[in-house]
């Protein structure tokens, strides 16, 4: 329970991936990035239930191993890679009865978040009024927008507008959705289909931990970094 109301973890995970070929089930730590999610969310004692929506065979035995599976294989037209995943969770809300509540979006593809951001986050919430949702983040370090350029009509111009020559000291701190966590009301998300509404409260994360595995460079740099021991993986037992 969160504030007093039904909490649920949704895990989607899709069979085709073009980025990295079957990167939902990659072995990290022993264990797959799908298994890796599920343990995290079954491990914590304020979510109520936790569901695995998934296209995949493969997949769907793994959530019914652990007792989490969705009734039922998802739907062909919300299994592409253009389908949302709000469209996605106003599905599973109708096929899965969830509760009006909270509702948890965890993406197998930040394998370094921890159980103490996760409690983070919640904690964050209970403390937060009024909150209707939050997001995860972690600061954003590479070239700051308002220093990019176009080539407009032969001539170089500032991307946004402004001073370009600004010392970036003098510019605002900017900050990347690392894709950790997605918390948010089911009934504005089933009205809205969003899943960062107006008003979303921020959780920032540090950059060690927010990893995001979108290309196979994003899955060497990881690998490079457990290797030294830059970055570290949680062991996660339910």
């Amino acid at each position: 329970m969160l504030k007093g109301r039904p909490l649920t973890a949704i895990i989607p995970v899709r069979g085709g991936s073009k980025g990295i070929p079957g990167k939902n089930m990659y072995m990290l730590g022993g264990m797959s990035l799908l298994e890796r999610t599920i343990r995290l969310a079954l491990g914590c004692p304020r979510i109520d239930r936790t569901l695995v929506s998934t296209d995949a065979p493969e997949m769907h035995a793994v959530a019914e191993r652990f007792g989490v599976a969705a009734p039922g294989l998802r739907p062909a037209h919300l299994a592409t890679a253009s389908a949302g995943s709000a469209d996605v969770v106003a599905q599973l809300v109708e096929s899965a009865g969830i509760p009006a509540g909270w509702i948890l979006l965890l993406q197998v593809t930040t394998p370094l978040r921890t159980r103490g951001d996760l409690e983070g986050l919640l904690d964050t919430c209970e403390r937060t009024d009024p909150v209707a949702a939050m997001v995860s983040l972690c600061p954003y370090e590479g070239p700051h927008p308002q220093k990019m350029q176009v080539i407009a009509d032969g001539r170089v111009a500032s991307y946004l507008g402004g001073e370009s020559g600004r010392p970036r000291q003098e510019l605002p701190d900017l900050y990347a959705l690392n894709g950790a966590f997605y918390l948010v009301d089911r009934d504005l998300l089933l009205r809205d289909r969003k899943f960062i509404p107006a008003g979303t409260v921020p959780f920032v994360m540090p950059a060690e931990r927010s990893a995001n595995l979108d290309t196979p460079l994003d899955l060497q740099i990881l690998e490079a970094m457990l290797e030294t021991g830059r970055w570290r993986l949680e062991d996660e037992e339910v």
